[in-house]
């Protein structure tokens, strides 16, 4: 019987400590303080970028993890990742059609790329700051500026979210890229005649310019930088909230009507009951240009757009 209970005080001891052991490296992973950059699927952070102000600024974000907050301070230094992009491309892109590209170096700043993390801070992150001049940029590209944690001062890196592709998207008050704005379309056309109906995509071009395709011409996976360039119009809203309707390209003429009172203006918020609208109006006519240089008659636009909203 002695050996026996000693034998059982043994192995509740050798028990105990081999639960303390297990307890003991649970705690050091739950407890682990890591580095990392924010961001989502693929190490993908977008944001926007107003077009409403001429150098904007928005941010990435490194923070650290664990359950406790850091207890030192924490120097972080990023540096650019273009292989990321590369990576990126040949994932998700056919390249001899298209691919997402690096934003140009002239068409943003990063002040510095080193940021301090204090200690015990309660927020678990820092923001670094990317000043971008989007004025001119395409609603057509998608821009990404590829960032990677070079160094930390202290603490790992969390090599699953080490590196960010930062996206840059634009817009303005009347639509954006990111999540891209579509107009409920009414109206009618002539030669020949044809009813305008379903939806339609307004991108961002300046602050107050958006381009539009032309009557139920439709944005699609097979549209061309050329059929972009043909069959676009660009609307601008003026001070007064009047419009004027432009060529996107030199393959249409344009000339502004005024057959409907009320039409050629930009209503912020039209009341539709308990509904307040943004809503274009416009009324103008076209004409697109042949191959042989003349040009195909003209055709006039009666045309309503009611922003959807989400």
């Amino acid at each position: 019987m002695k050996i026996s209970l000693k034998i059982f005080i043994v192995c509740v001891v050798a028990l105990r400590l081999i639960g303390c052991n297990t307890d003991s490296i649970y705690e050091d992973e739950q407890y682990k303080t890591l580095v990392y950059l924010l961001s989502g699927s693929e190490n993908v952070f977008a944001t926007s970028y107003t077009l409403n102000e001429e150098e904007p600024v928005r941010y990435v974000s490194i923070g650290c993890g664990g359950s406790n907050s850091n207890e030192q301070e924490i120097t972080v230094t990023l540096e650019p990742n273009p292989a990321m992009l590369d990576e990126f491309n040949s994932l998700n892109y056919n390249y001899q059609s298209e691919y997402a590209k690096l934003l140009p170096a002239d068409r943003y700043e990063i002040a510095s790329y080193t940021v301090t993390l204090p200690a015990n801070s309660g927020y678990h992150y820092v923001r670094m700051p990317v000043k971008v001049r989007p004025l001119g940029l395409s609603p057509d590209s998608i821009y990404f500026i590829p960032l990677k944690i070079k160094s930390v001062s202290r603490y790992d890196v969390n090599e699953d979210k080490s590196d960010v592709l930062f996206r840059v998207a634009i817009e303005n008050d009347y639509a954006e890229q990111l999540v891209p704005t579509y107009y409920a379309k009414s109206g009618t056309m002539t030669n020949p005649i044809t009813v305008l109906s379903g939806t339609k995509l307004v991108q961002p071009l300046e602050k107050d310019k958006v381009r539009m395709f032309i009557g139920n011409e439709t944005y699609g996976n097979t549209t061309t930088v050329a059929d972009i360039e043909r069959l676009s119009v660009v609307v601008q809203i003026l001070e007064d909230n009047t419009l004027v309707v432009t060529p996107y390209g030199d393959s249409m003429e344009v000339e502004m009507l005024d057959n409907v009172n009320g039409y050629n203006r930009y209503v912020p918020e039209l009341l539709q009951g308990t509904t307040r609208q943004r809503v274009f109006y416009l009324n103008y006519r076209f004409r697109l240009k042949k191959s042989d240089g003349t040009f195909n008659v003209w055709r006039e636009v009666e045309e309503r757009l009611i922003r959807i909203e989400d």
